[in-house]
């Protein structure tokens, strides 16, 4: 495994000579700057200066936009072309899935079913380019799941119809058109997909909790816009390699968002839908951390509250969290930001701060990385969401001190798999395969349990590795880094994101992490899925794998 800055001597070199003095010509920008220990630079909608924060957060409700949709029958879904005003007063071409029920219009709803309910849809491609929908976290059959071989063509139509036999929480769907997943979900094509039951009801009445008021769904993405405010979306060698990131911080489509709060207790369901930011979250007043309370994970309902002051949220992952308002007077503001981490991005400690070694100045790695045309790098702080506490009444929330119940997996004589990730030929890759889509890497018996210990190389990058399909529970992280490690609190190297059920998890370069997965379903046949990393860049870029599970 090369370093970055080696990584990129090989592969940019030519390129750079080639570009003359265009790559300095990028070095001085913010993003550079900042890489090289300089002032960050300022600019319109700049997430990192907080009086940027003045734009009332969009909250899903009713029809329209990302309205709430309850499932009472058949959807007609069609993918299609459109715009939308990201930016104030300007709009955007976006992608968008469109429906109607009962005589109401939605776009990107927010679909909510009750676990157990059956769900029928059919999604129609008016895109001039192929297309799928994934149901993200949800238990189907292969052929329901939005395998990048089910993609339609500009035309085509594709039907769905499967039991939701998840437990409730918060899950979404997103494209996951062969080698179009990334530019499409960046252009809009992705919405929650929540999952009601008893447990969730008990939780909601317990804090007195109704959705679009207290109870808001909460998608963070970070975006590029060009001049004229439209979306930007070009990623360049750098960027395909090492993923798309944006600039400009958007809340539920809302750049630098505000919401008032009383002081009570909100519940945020947390989805990080960007293409390949990491965030660790944290909600700050001041320069103080507060406590938050974490009641789900990627697959629902813990089986206990925990309270922490920051987690991290990969590409992909949930987090469903409890915030007492009333922590700050009102009047105060708290900001729900991203601080400050490592990104660990096939850095190496030989390198040195100062690039490859024998090189002075600006190394190979921060030329390469001027390149990139986000002003915002990976791991440094910036806001994301301002809540502004306003005068009410305190309201104190009596949670249950049970949630949910978590079965443990029986893992008693489980079959042991290794997954190493790695890179080779430009690519990354999981066990040494680049995803063909007619390759199975390796088969599972139907109803086998399996434990599987996914490797990262010390001189990776951070992976966010989604399995389809499934769900599974964090046994164990091994040889985390010092920032994952101070923050293993759970129990065998686990963080509080690693709670629960899950379908996504991060893995860090150097770090081992074993998931324990029950490949039990009733469904007829072998049925094949892919196991991916959810940096989309990455995904479309090969770092997929098919695995089939063996009636």
């Amino acid at each position: 495994m090369l370093k970055r800055r080696q990584l990129f001597q090989f592969a940019g070199v030519a390129a750079v000579a080639a570009a003359g003095g265009a790559a300095w010509m990028y070095y001085g920008s913010p993003r550079s700057e900042a890489l090289a220990g300089g002032p960050f630079r300022h600019y319109p909608f700049d997430p990192v200066a907080a009086d940027n924060f003045q734009q009332k957060l969009f909250i899903p409700v009713g029809s329209g936009p990302f309205g709430v949709l309850d499932v009472a029958g058949p959807l007609k879904i069609r993918a299609t072309a459109a715009s939308f005003p990201l930016l104030p007063g300007r709009e955007s071409p976006f992608l968008l899935y469109q429906t109607e029920q009962a005589g109401k219009a939605y776009q990107n709803p927010i679909l909510r079913i009750e676990s157990g309910a059956r769900f029928t849809a059919s999604l129609d491609n008016a895109l001039q380019e192929p297309t799928i929908i994934h149901w993200h976290g949800l238990h189907t059959p292969a052929a329901m799941d939005g395998h990048p071989a089910s993609t339609i063509g500009p035309g085509g139509r594709y039907a769905y119809d499967f039991k939701v036999n998840n437990r409730g929480g918060t899950y979404w769907y997103h494209t996951h058109a062969h080698e179009l997943t990334a530019e499409q979900a960046y252009h809009g094509l992705a919405s929650f997909f929540l999952v009601d039951d008893d447990d969730q009801r008990r939780v909601s009445k317990a804090l007195d909790l109704q959705l679009g008021v207290t109870d808001l769904p909460l998608v963070i993405q970070d975006k590029q816009f060009d001049a004229q405010g439209k979306l930007l979306y070009k990623p360049g060698a750098h960027e395909a390699m090492m993923g798309w990131l944006g600039d400009i911080m958007l809340a539920n489509l809302t750049p630098n968002a505000v919401q008032a709060v009383t002081p009570r207790t909100y519940r945020l369901r947390l989805l990080n839908g960007s293409n390949a930011r990491i965030y660790r979250l944290a909600f700050v007043r001041g320069n103080k951390a507060l406590d938050f309370t974490v009641i789900g994970t990627d697959g629902g309902l813990i089986e206990r509250p925990e309270t922490v002051s920051e987690a991290f949220l990969a590409p992909g992952e949930r987090l469903d969290v409890l915030f007492d308002a009333g922590q700050a007077r009102p009047g105060e503001d708290i900001f729900l930001r991203s601080l400050t981490f490592d990104a660990m991005e096939n850095e190496g400690p030989a390198a040195g701060p100062g690039g490859m070694p024998g090189m002075s100045g600006m190394g190979m790695g921060q030329m390469m990385a001027s390149m990139s045309s986000s002003r915002l790098p990976l791991g440094l702080e910036f806001n994301i969401l301002k809540l502004s506490v306003t005068a009410g009444e305190r309201v104190v929330a009596k949670l249950p001190a049970t949630l949910s119940q978590v079965k443990p997996i029986p893992t008693e004589g489980a079959t042991q798999r290794k997954i190493e990730l790695s890179m080779g030929q430009m690519r990354f890759l999981i066990n040494g395969y680049t995803f063909r889509m007619d390759e199975i890497a390796f088969d599972v018996k139907r109803g086998a349990v399996e434990i599987w210990s996914i490797s990262n190389p010390a001189l990776g990058m951070p992976h966010p590795m989604h399995i389809h399909g499934f769900s599974f529970q964090v046994l164990e992280r091994i040889g985390s880094p010092p920032q994952i490690a101070a923050m293993a609190r759970f129990g065998q190297g686990r963080t509080v994101s690693d709670l629960g059920w899950k379908d996504t998890v991060l893995v860090w370069p150097g770090e081992t992490v074993r998931v324990a997965i029950d490949f039990a379903h009733d469904y007829p046949g072998d049925q094949t899925y892919v196991f991916h990393c959810h940096n989309l860049e990455h995904e479309d870029g090969g770092m997929m794998i098919n695995f089939r599970v063996k009636a």
